[in-house]
């Protein structure tokens, strides 16, 4: 009986919320949220995109030396630590970790010894 008796409370506390729920002010809120969030990429993507003033981003190609999951999920995705051997335009081979979310359906195309495409920002 418990369980009947938590699940009645439940549906009358959530009866009750719903009531006094102002849907209208939360959707003008995340509105003007997400207005702002897009304003500021763009911003960002002007000032510091390909081409832009603040330009530093290069395209090179890496290849994966070291795979390693972190542990965290994120949405259908696992973060990773990548170690990667990047080549500079230039000829030379730099050494470099980062850690990113990669969809599970992709986790097979960033093993070691996989090439990869990343850019660099050079600032």
């Amino acid at each position: 009986m418990g369980v009947l008796t938590n699940l009645a409370k439940l549906t009358t506390m959530g009866f009750d919320n719903l009531a006094t729920m102002n849907v209208g002010a939360q959707l003008a809120q995340a509105q003007a949220t997400m207005d702002g969030l897009i304003a500021q990429n763009q911003l960002r993507t002007e000032a510091a995109g390909p081409g832009g003033a603040g330009s530093a981003l290069v395209a090179a190609t890496a290849t994966v030396t070291q795979l390693a999951s972190t542990g965290v999920m994120v949405n259908d995705g696992v973060q990773v630590a990548l170690g990667l051997l990047v080549l500079l335009p230039a000829g030379v081979p730099v050494p470099v970790t980062t850690t990113t979310v990669v969809p599970m359906a992709l986790l097979p195309q960033v093993q070691p010894g996989a090439t990869v495409g990343v850019l660099l920002d050079l600032r």
